[in-house]
């Protein structure tokens, strides 16, 4: 079996590169459409908010719940003499 050219492992590559890409758009898509669904069900598309205004509360959301994720994971003090 010949070995690939340059040009031919260049374009598995991308061909590959370009592969994931689309993977990564599919979850982006499901994920929005997951909170899309969410928001419109809570009521959120009733309101008259602007996508700055609405951007901001969904990342005052966001940050509630990462803060509670630090505190979930933070590591387990270390006890004197255990080295």
């Amino acid at each position: 079996m010949a070995r690939k050219t340059l040009s031919e492992r260049k374009a598995d590559k991308l061909a590959e590169l370009n592969r994931i890409k689309a993977e990564l758009a599919e979850l982006e898509s499901k994920a929005a459409e997951r909170i899309g669904k969410i928001a419109i069900a809570a009521g959120l598309g009733d309101l008259d908010l602007d996508d700055a205004a609405m951007r901001k509360e969904f990342e005052a959301i966001a940050s509630k719940f990462r803060k509670g994720e630090a505190k979930q994971v933070a590591p387990a003090p270390a006890t004197p003499g255990t080295n």
